[in-house]
């Protein structure tokens, strides 16, 4: 069962943590999607077209963005190690989505439901899981928290009126779902790896269950200023260059080339009673195999097509690609993409 997933912008292979990314999202799709979905893990493969070295490049090395106050940069580099730009921004985003301010994980499982709170967990474990074996533990602990789930959706301690602390919410969580691990049950969570990261864990999940320290917001600011101007032109920069380098069906620019290649590759996977093409497209990564399946390669048949994080349908909004044309009515044909399904947020 061969799953292509093409990467979006801002990826480069030289970037720390590219490839226990990878090794990350090989991971998810093996042990956590392919059986939600009914697929059998053991007959899973998984592409990863890179385009990402075709990508913009900058003459100057971003000479030419505005500096950062040496104060702040200074305290930004030296505040919580050289992961912490991540996840000081996964704690962010995490407050916009349930907080704005303090995030308790006993609220979040009253207001939108047990199953969103071991998401928010394990999606903040995953925050703090730099290495691949770490996050093994993460994959199974998320596993068994879904299997625990489905044969306990209201437990009382989750939905109690005085809702647990951030910390005891997890310790209780974890302590549940120890029959429902797939493998060495009954045995202490540090025998699992989770020595290595789970003191960060309940740091990270105490830390949203309080308002942000002066200190937190300065370390904000120093990320404002240091890295989100880097990031976001190279962000643009990405999407820039595959609009105006994409080529045509006679002359494919590289980024194009690199993709549709791997996506044949995966195709010539099929097996006989396994013969289904899963394409997931992350960011513009999505856009990308739009692109692809509308116009450069249109008769390449894909079973499911997923966005995710992508803006396929603004793109098309925007009439900006190949296959775009002016004038379409408000709400153009559906079959663009024939029976294919296109999901994503934004």
């Amino acid at each position: 069962m061969p799953i292509v997933f093409v990467h979006g912008v801002n990826n480069r292979q030289e970037d720390a943590g590219f490839a226990s990314c990878q090794s990350q999202i090989e991971t998810y799709l093996k042990n956590i999607f392919a059986p939600r979905v009914g697929l059998d893990s053991s007959l899973v493969s998984v592409f990863f077209p890179y385009w990402g070295g075709h990508g913009v490049k900058f003459r100057w090395n971003q000479a030419s963005l505005p500096l950062s106050s040496d104060a702040v940069e200074s305290f930004t580099l030296n505040a919580l190690g050289p992961d912490s730009s991540d996840l000081e921004m996964w704690i962010g985003e995490a407050r916009y989505q349930h907080g704005p301010i303090v995030v308790s994980l006993g609220q979040v499982s009253r207001t939108k439901g047990f199953e969103a709170a071991i998401d928010l967990v394990w999606d903040t474990a995953s925050a703090v899981a730099q290495q691949s074996n770490g996050y093994e533990d993460v994959v199974e602990g998320y596993a068994a928290s879904i299997a625990f789930a489905k044969a306990q959706p209201a437990p009382l301690w989750a939905l109690q009126g005085q809702p647990l602390t951030n910390e005891a919410f997890v310790l209780k969580l974890l302590q549940e779902i120890e029959p429902y691990r797939p493998s060495k049950s009954g045995e202490a969570h540090e025998s699992l790896g989770l020595s290595d990261w789970f003191q960060s864990l309940k740091e990270a999940v105490s830390r949203l269950g309080s308002a942000p320290t002066d200190a937190a917001t300065s370390l904000l600011v120093g990320l404002g200023r240091k890295s989100v101007h880097e990031k976001a032109t190279r962000f643009l920069g990405d999407i820039f260059v595959y609009l105006s380098e994409r080529g045509t069906v006679d002359a494919l620019g590289a980024i194009v080339k690199d993709v549709l290649n791997e996506l044949i590759l995966a195709n010539a996977a099929r097996k006989p009673g396994d013969d289904k093409l899963i394409v997931i497209g992350h960011s513009l990564g999505g856009v990308i195999v739009y692109d692809i399946l509308t116009y450069f390669k249109p008769d390449l048949k894909v079973d499911v097509f997923a966005s995710v994080g992508s803006q396929v349908a603004v793109f098309e909004e925007m009439t900006l690609y190949r296959a775009s044309k002016l004038g379409v009515p408000p709400n153009p044909p559906a079959d663009r993409l024939a029976s294919r399904k296109a999901s994503g947020s934004g």
